[in-house]
């Protein structure tokens, strides 16, 4: 490469491969987050944190390898030429690995999926057996990227069309921004523009670099402030939510899942009133309460799950001194995500109206209407 294009081409290789890595933390950070919140789909973060981090380690050696060592070691070019394909494949059949464990069956088909983990293990023999270079290795190498890659945009657009709100925006942008990344892959890759078209190998890189940083800081913005990444369908089974003040079994918040607005389906309402069994539903949660308390001899032994025929209350008390409300949320099936999401309800509720909760006292009678600006925070949230 001309050195004056080098100056530039080569700053720019680094700053897409730190936003990659960048990436690459990002979603490993969240993936923690949401196994520490028991949120099995929080592994779709993991498998693409894995892709994107081995991918661009592979990257970075060839980085070096192109405009540092060059073809003139030809032991150690062809050696880190090698890791560079291992890298990229051991990323995809992780990635494989992953979705095709139990909570993904419902996006895609798992035998499907372990197929074509298993169809990556051919491209990673001939790493070993051919020299990179070789029109068997390109034919083998080519078929494999494309049915993986493929498989990849089916598979992320399958969890786009499930997703909604927020979530699904994010996984929009990250679906862009992976495919422009794989368009810098076939334009400007080591088989294209090192095998292929040698004699074009600066243009290739030069066009495909600049898409590369295009998508990867799509799939950043994407991959910022990832909302928790809840089962599918999570929605469809909310009812009700009720806030209640133990010491007086006063309901100070409601909120009904179920009442939509005739002119935007995708909008809640607030439910205004509380519906006439509100002092049955309180009274039956508080005993139960100080049943469990009475059998253990605790104030702190609290009830998280009461299930019934029809339906299942979650219950989470706040954080002391505030242990006198009592979040309680009503769905028709039992997720993982509801005792999440009851928890991030609390922690917004609280943060929010701290100092009135400290002083509830002073609200009696008026509770309902002060806190009617959470069906804002509510819906974000949701």
């Amino acid at each position: 490469m001309d050195p004056s294009l080098r100056n530039i081409f080569l700053p720019l290789l680094f700053i897409s491969i730190a936003v990659g890595y960048q990436i690459f933390i990002y979603f490993i950070y969240q993936y923690y987050k949401a196994k520490k919140e028991k949120l099995e789909l929080g592994r779709i973060l993991l498998a693409y944190g894995l892709v994107f981090g081995l991918t661009l380690t592979g990257m970075f050696i060839r980085v070096i390898n192109l405009y540092f060592i060059d073809d003139t070691n030809y032991i150690l070019f062809n050696f880190l030429t090698k890791i560079t394909f291992l890298l990229l494949y051991s990323s995809l059949l992780v990635f494989f690995v992953i979705i095709s464990s139990v909570p993904f069956h419902k996006i895609v088909n798992s035998n499907l999926t372990k197929t074509i983990a298993l169809l990556i293990i051919v491209p990673i023999i001939s790493v070993f057996l051919l020299q990179v270079d070789s029109i068997i290795f390109v034919i083998i190498t080519t078929i494999t990227l494309l049915i993986s890659y493929m498989y990849i945009l089916f598979f992320h657009s399958r969890i786009v069309k499930l997703s909604t709100g927020d979530i699904k925006k994010r996984l929009n942008l990250i679906l862009f921004g992976f495919a422009l990344c794989l368009i810098q892959h076939f334009i400007g890759g080591y088989i294209p523009s090192q095998v292929l078209f040698p004699k074009y190998s600066q243009l290739l890189q030069i066009v495909s670099a600049p898409i590369f940083i295009s998508g990867l800081m799509i799939v950043f913005l994407g991959v910022f402030r990832f909302p928790a990444f809840l089962e599918f369908g999570w929605k469809n089974s909310l009812l009700n939510l009720f806030i209640i003040n133990k010491n007086n079994y006063n309901v100070i918040y409601s909120f009904n899942f179920k009442e939509i607005d005739s002119a935007n389906k995708n909008q809640i309402e607030i439910f205004p009133k509380i519906e006439k069994n509100k002092l049955i539903l309180t009274s039956g949660i508080i005993g139960i309460e100080d049943i469990v308390a009475g059998i253990t001899e605790s104030d702190y032994n609290y009830v998280e799950t009461i299930k019934q025929e029809d339906f299942i209350i979650l219950l989470n008390h706040g954080d002391n001194p505030l242990s006198f409300i009592i979040y309680c949320l009503i769905v028709n099936s039992d997720l993982k995500s509801y005792t999440y999401l009851l928890k991030t309800i609390k922690k917004e509720f609280q943060r929010i109206y701290k100092n009135i909760l400290n002083n509830l006292s002073e609200f009696k009678d008026i509770e309902e209407k002060i806190f009617l600006g959470f069906d804002d925070i509510l819906q974000k949230l949701i």
